[in-house]
């Protein structure tokens, strides 16, 4: 699948959910961004970022250790009332 954006987190990757964070920002709703990372705790956190902000994975798959999201960006989540 073709992505608007990527983010390799693979090996020594300085703060990754930031950077994936400002690389998500640049993009408008529905682009997508595809993220490779080498840790199962960054996957999950990826995931669960995902799940929180109202991104959907569309694809996954590892291959050699090396886990590739491919992540479509959604809808901003909905500000709470105060």
């Amino acid at each position: 699948m073709y992505a608007d954006r990527t983010v390799n987190c693979v090996g020594s990757c300085q703060s990754p959910m930031l950077l994936i964070e400002e690389e998500m920002e640049v993009l408008e709703r529905g682009q997508v961004m595809q993220v490779t990372a080498d840790r199962h705790d960054l996957v999950e956190a990826v995931r669960s970022w995902a799940d929180e902000n109202g991104h959907k994975i569309e694809e996954e798959h590892v291959a050699s250790g090396v886990t590739t999201l491919i992540v479509r960006k959604g809808a901003a989540p909905a500000a709470e009332a105060s």
